[in-house]
């Protein structure tokens, strides 16, 4: 019999919890050795998943688990930026398009994982008090390589919660720093996240307001750049693309080609599994709406 995904999540708690003895050990202070190690696990066995009922059933219990270690652990940062990776992915892939108001909110989470990970750097913290723009962009530089990936996540979901919140004027005026933090990653890991940098330019000269930036030739070229470092492996660039720099760009043929080359595909990467998983459902949905987004 199939275990439900409820059961399975809170099993894997439950696991968890069985390393500590009496009580649970990964949720009390002091057990940071312990605790980095497996908040960053379970979130890359959430990403081996195939099952997209399994998850989403599931997941909510896996998020609880991760924002109870964050809670317990505030100054531990890859367990803050795990937590926050994991809230944005959750957010995107299940909650947006049915349910925006709790998707703000949960984007709103891990932009706040991701600031408080990034604010063990006493200078950004500093700077993230201020107002200067200048100030905060300087703070950016004490960052390094090995700093990469939290500045990344707490862009993406910061960036994610200013969509959601696009009649907030506070939010929209949060743009600049946005764009300087993916600027300083650009900078660091310019490959990170199978082409993460580039998806997310191309997706931003796309949606600009005409005569406000909006540059469909600069759209075009991140989007081929990203779907080149990401290889044939990870379909996600290649839906994305189709999403936004086809449709706006008013090219159907476009659109409908690279949506059913992606439910064609064939990918063998397993640590991509679930989002080529999410790929491929958003890939049907649009061409499920064809008629209406053309």
């Amino acid at each position: 019999m199939r275990t439900s995904g409820k059961q399975y999540w809170i099993a894997v708690l439950l696991a968890v919890c069985s390393l500590g003895g009496s009580g649970c050990a990964l949720v009390r202070r002091g057990a940071a050795k312990a605790i980095t190690p497996v908040a960053s696990q379970l979130t890359d066995g959430l990403m081996h998943q195939g099952d997209l009922d399994l998850v989403r059933e599931g997941a909510p219990a896996f998020l609880l688990v991760l924002d109870a270690l964050a809670e317990a652990h505030p100054d531990n940062p890859t367990v803050l930026v795990a937590a926050a990776e994991a809230q944005m992915a959750y957010a995107t892939g299940f909650v947006a398009t049915d349910n925006p108001p709790r998707a703000k909110l949960m984007y709103n989470k891990a932009r706040t994982y991701g600031i408080r990970a990034l604010s063990k750097n006493k200078r950004f913290a500093r700077a993230l008090e201020g107002t200067s723009q200048d100030a905060f962009e300087d703070s950016l530089r004490s960052f390094k390589v090995r700093d990469a990936q939290a500045l990344f996540t707490t862009a993406a979901s910061w960036v994610m919660w200013i969509i959601a919140s696009a009649d907030s004027p506070v939010a929209l005026g949060d743009l600049p720093k946005v764009m300087a933090l993916i600027a300083r990653v650009r900078e660091l890991e310019p490959n990170i996240r199978q082409g993460g940098i580039d998806m997310f330019y191309g997706i931003y000269y796309t949606v600009l307001p005409l005569g406000g930036g909006r540059d469909l030739a600069k759209a075009k070229a991140h989007f081929e750049r990203s779907m080149d470092i990401a290889g044939p492996d990870y379909l996600l660039p290649r839906v994305t693309y189709a999403e936004f720099y086809a449709r706006y760009a008013f090219d159907e043929d476009l659109f409908e080609t690279t949506l059913n080359d992606v439910l064609a595909a064939t990918p063998t990467r397993p640590e991509f599994t679930l989002l080529n998983s999410v790929a491929k459902t958003r890939a049907q949905a649009l061409l499920d709406r064809m008629e209406e987004l053309f």
